[in-house]
């Protein structure tokens, strides 16, 4: 039995799944796809939901929040870019007292454009290890929406799915201070912005020895003076006792690359400290100081004044976290996959077919330069490389591993794995796993046409197409405007690539603004452009990538012969004719081949999946093979002599 085949590999790739631990992970839902709306009257709205959390005798080596947002049902999703914020009240129970810490912030998208019929939504995790001593017991979990538009067509839903994973705390928390949870006016000579935030004097707690300063900041309002304090980048100091200790920027520079786009508003705009549709990053650093001792903790921004209103304003938390240091010298943490990863926030670098990208943490004290890894499919062919890195200690970094070449075997789920670091066993390996589930790769003919359009500011714009080993295929700059580029780009078989189109170039000189695509409403003096990837053979369309994309389009693709015509790819000047009968066939399948040059051929059958299933050398004009062992489908046979290669597709009954 054989089965018409058109040579396709279907490659299946990973995506990320939950945490690996030592320890057991207990799942706390508070909010299930629960219905969220603005109150205009006074422009916020509270829900809050108990969950009943591990007994406090359980220690936690890390804690995970999953955010998931979708269209609330009939309703549309909500238009406008909110604050949001999820806290801690009460602990305890009803009768205690709210502790109202903010354990993360988030801004809505712009949503207007999905409804509930569409069946939309996206997810987010949050890191929340540093209140992880404060997440037992009964909690209640407050979800604040804040907002003006109206309510009755717009919402969400939203449902918060706490992770807690048991295991040793590299940092033992002893307690947290809170210094402000404050909306500041910026620029204001009526209002100082030190005035919404005095110092503050705090007291370490006793069996610390460092301290975490957490802050939470955005920047909203919208003067005409610098456009802040939305779009306006300032720094921030902080010092302790009147040393300045910390200084950055309140800016985000990478809403471009947003995971939710295209969104309907001006979801691309850099701003500070926050993008539309996305967490709010938490900015931390540590210090060194004894228990019990006292200090004074000072937040300031850079002078300013607003001389057209007074709309600006920072909304500010800021925390004391304490913690016993009980860091080893060597530990490095597996803190994320990446890539492959079904994590709806890497959707940008997924699905993946090639290189995976993990990110790693350095809960030790010693800076990593090196990572020895274990990887690849469960139950298929394992991978080993040494990284070479950078990693100070309590710091993250993304690392490439090399191409995996090889994703057969059975099941759908991926692993990585620390074996050494710095030529040394890490002292803690707790947190050296992590596993990631298997999902489909495109795939595409080993001829493509890359169809680009130009708009007028081509200036911004170059693509590349790379190999799973990182050797670039095919890349082209130097662009003119308005011009429609049609390229052909011969690739081989059976291999991962990475199509890859920028928007970061410089933008013309009486409109610089990059990052936005080829086309944004936003910016109609840039005019509208698109990219589409054809099929080389027959030139159907193979994706259509859309033109309000931001900063970059990144798209993963296998590669097999094509499957739309019966002799393809040939590379000579006469193609192998193969006639296959009978076909359909039952058991007996003849093929007969013409020869070019006399040369040997060799013949591979490949089922549906692209997966081999019959491999042969013959040197006659006729062949007859058994095919009986085969199951009944769709099959394809490749017919090899020298550079010259065709295939056709038959049926097994």
């Amino acid at each position: 039995m054989y089965k018409k085949f058109t040579l396709i590999l279907f490659v299946i790739c990973f995506m990320n799944t939950l945490f690996a631990s030592k320890g057991d992970t207990t799942r706390v839902i508070t909010h299930s796809k629960v219905v969220i709306k603005t109150n205009p009257s006074i422009g916020s709205t509270t829900y809050p939901a108990w969950g009943v959390f591990p007994a406090d005798s359980i220690k936690y080596r890390k804690v995970y929040l999953y955010m998931e947002f979708g269209c609330a049902p009939g309703l549309n999703c909500g238009e406008w870019d909110y604050i949001n914020s999820i806290y801690l009240g009460r602990k305890g129970g009803v009768k205690c007292d709210s502790l109202y810490y903010e354990l993360s912030r988030f801004i809505t998208p712009y949503g207007n454009q999905w409804n509930a019929a569409s069946n939309w939504k996206h997810g987010w995790y949050y890191d929340l290890t540093d209140y992880a001593f404060l997440l037992h017991d009964s909690l209640e979990i407050i979800y604040k929406h804040t907002g003006y538009e109206a309510n009755n067509d717009r919402g969400w839903t939203v449902t918060l799915d706490f992770k807690c994973i048991e295991g040793t705390p590299v940092l033992e928390p002893k307690g947290v201070t809170r210094f402000f949870e404050v909306s500041a006016p910026y620029g204001n000579i009526n209002s100082p912005f030190k005035n919404a935030l005095p110092d503050k004097n705090f007291t370490v707690k006793s069996g610390a020895d460092m301290v975490r300063f957490k802050t939470i900041q955005t920047g909203h309002g919208f003067n005409t003076t610098e456009n802040c304090s939305e779009f306006c980048d300032k720094v921030r100091t902080i010092s302790i006792d009147n040393n300045t200790t910390n200084s950055r920027h309140v800016w985000r520079s990478d809403c471009g690359l947003n995971s939710l786009y295209p969104q309907a508003g001006t979801w691309l705009y850099d701003r500070a400290g926050w993008c539309p549709g996305a967490p709010v990053k938490p900015a931390d650093f540590d210090l060194k100081l004894s228990e019990n001792s006292q200090h004074t903790y000072s937040l300031n921004m850079e002078d300013y004044t607003n001389t057209a209103g007074s709309s600006a304003n920072y909304y500010i938390s800021a925390y004391a976290m304490y913690f016993k240091d009980n860091r080893k010298v060597i530990d490095a943490a597996i803190d994320d996959i990446l890539a492959p990863s079904s994590h709806l926030d890497y959707l940008r670098l997924n699905p993946e077919c090639g290189a995976p990208i993990i990110r790693i943490k350095n809960m030790g004290t010693e800076t990593i330069r090196k990572i020895y890894f274990e990887y690849g499919k469960l139950g298929g062919k394992i991978q080993y490389i040494e990284v070479q890195c950078n990693i100070p200690s309590m710091q993250d970094s993304a690392v490439n591993l090399e191409a995996i070449y090889d994703w057969s075997g059975p099941g759908n789920t991926f692993y990585a794995k620390i074996l050494k670091v710095n030529n040394q066993t890490d002292e803690n390996d707790e947190n050296n796993v992590m596993y990631s589930k298997i999902t489909n790769t495109v795939t595409w003919p080993n001829k493509i046409i890359v169809v680009l359009s130009t708009n007028n500011a081509a200036s911004e714009n170059y693509y590349r197409i790379t190999d799973s080993k990182g050797n670039i295929v095919k890349f082209k700059d130097n662009l003119v405007n308005n011009k429609v580029y049609r390229d052909t780009v011969q690739l081989e078989n059976n291999i991962c690539y990475k199509f890859e189109l920028f928007d970061d170039g410089p933008g013309p000189a009486n409109n610089p603004l990059n990052k936005d695509g080829l086309s944004w409403w936003a910016n109609s003096t840039d005019g509208n452009g698109s990219i589409v990837i054809r099929n080389g053979i027959t030139n159907a369309v193979l994706k259509n990538f859309g033109a309000d994309f931001g900063t970059k389009i990144m798209h993963n693709f296998y590669t097999t012969f094509s499957m739309d015509v019966p002799s393809v790819f040939n590379q000579g000047d006469a193609p192998i004719q193969i006639r296959v009968f009978p076909n359909p066939s039952d058991a007996i399948t003849n093929f007969s081949i013409d020869y070019i040059n006399n040369v040997t051929s060799q013949i591979a059958i490949f089922d549906a999946a692209g997966k081999q299933v019959f491999m042969k050398e013959v040197s006659a004009l006729f062949t007859a093979f058994n095919l009986e062992q085969l199951s009944s489908g769709m099959y394809s046979i490749v017919v090899t002599q020298g550079d010259q290669v065709s295939t056709q597709k038959f049926i097994v009954k």
